[in-house]
């Protein structure tokens, strides 16, 4: 049996926007093959009554990056990030007015060599760079995260149109890692499809390589804060993906959560993304884990004593039991 301890402690709350993927032949270029976090995301308004968007990594030419392709695309030894936006059209459209994406602050002179729009971003403003911590004023997103610049192309869409492309370049040879962006859908009463998405990274993350053989039971044990109470808990992964198998948290009080006796162990409950139904505005905290075997996303809600901790499988954990959802 291994234990390893984390210790998270959010200090200052500010709006993240949580990941909300969904594969489906629109997002995903080869829908019978897996593509790496980042790749694609699908996003549709809130409240079920307007369009759905997509956004993928794309060439230059904004044609989508296919199985087995490099992002971003090396040209003049310049690195160009290009993301092709679809309108999947539904009943009261609504069309797009610009486009955010999160850039790390580690780039301490961000140089952007060039921007392009198909069709042609804002004749006056093609762009707006904002510094760490600003945000776009227009919608707050990135606000207060000082980690990240926002990157917003000024793109607004013509009613007839479906689909397009937008890009930008920067110097030399930049590495790729997934960070939020968002779509601005609407005017008069806005919506904004979100996720992660594939943008520039501070440098290269070696491919981690794991033994062929884990141990039979492993033991994670977190403690959480954030809620009216800080709650520890301890996570069980007995197969090789390394995701868990069950949650819980001790009812006896002293009692590392991972040392809990069977009958002690109050189990967190195991719920699919689609059933928490999730809306952005009531999320209070969101932080991920940064486990390279299995990476987490944690939520905290507005109202709520409940901690929600979800995995890429699209399933989640929520406990402890019998907190106020």
């Amino acid at each position: 049996m291994k234990k390893i301890c984390l210790v998270f402690s959010v200090l200052v709350t500010v709006l993240m926007l949580f990941s909300a993927t969904k594969v489906g032949a629109q997002c995903t270029p080869d829908p019978l093959m897996y593509q790496p976090p980042g790749w694609c995301f699908e996003g549709n308004d809130i409240e079920g009554i307007a369009d759905w968007y997509s956004v993928q990594i794309a060439n230059p030419d904004g044609t989508p990056i296919q199985s087995g392709g490099t992002f971003p695309v090396i040209v003049g030894g310049k690195s160009v990030f290009t993301y092709k936006i679809t309108k999947i059209p539904k009943s009261g459209a609504k069309v797009v007015g610009h486009i955010d994406i999160l850039i790390p602050s580690c780039f301490k002179a961000l140089a952007v060599a060039g921007v392009i729009c198909n069709p042609p971003c804002s004749s006056t403003t093609p762009f707006n760079l904002y510094q760490p911590g600003a945000g776009d004023p227009s919608i707050g997103f990135g606000l207060g995260l000082k980690s990240d610049y926002t990157f917003k192309w000024n793109w607004p869409w013509a009613s007839s149109m479906t689909t397009g492309y937008v890009s930008f370049t920067l110097e030399g040879k930049v590495y790729a890692s997934p960070n939020p962006a968002l779509v601005k859908a609407g005017s008069s009463s806005p919506y904004f499809p979100y996720g992660q998405i594939l943008a520039p990274s501070c440098g290269q993350v070696p491919a981690q390589v794991f033994p062929p053989q884990v141990p039979h039971a492993t033991m994670k044990q977190e403690q959480i804060s954030g809620v009216e109470d800080s709650v520890e808990v301890c996570i069980e992964s007995t197969d090789q993906s390394g995701f868990p198998t069950s949650v819980y948290s001790c009812n006896v009080l002293g009692t590392p959560a991972c040392d809990c006796l069977e009958l002690d162990r109050d189990y967190w409950v195991k719920k699919s993304l689609s059933e928490l139904n999730i809306v952005a505005s009531t999320l209070q905290q969101v932080w991920i884990d940064p486990d390279p075997r299995s990476p987490a996303t944690y939520i905290i809600r507005s109202g709520s004593t409940c901690v929600t901790k979800c995995y890429p499988s699209g399933y989640c954990y929520v406990g402890p039991r019998g907190c106020t959802p």
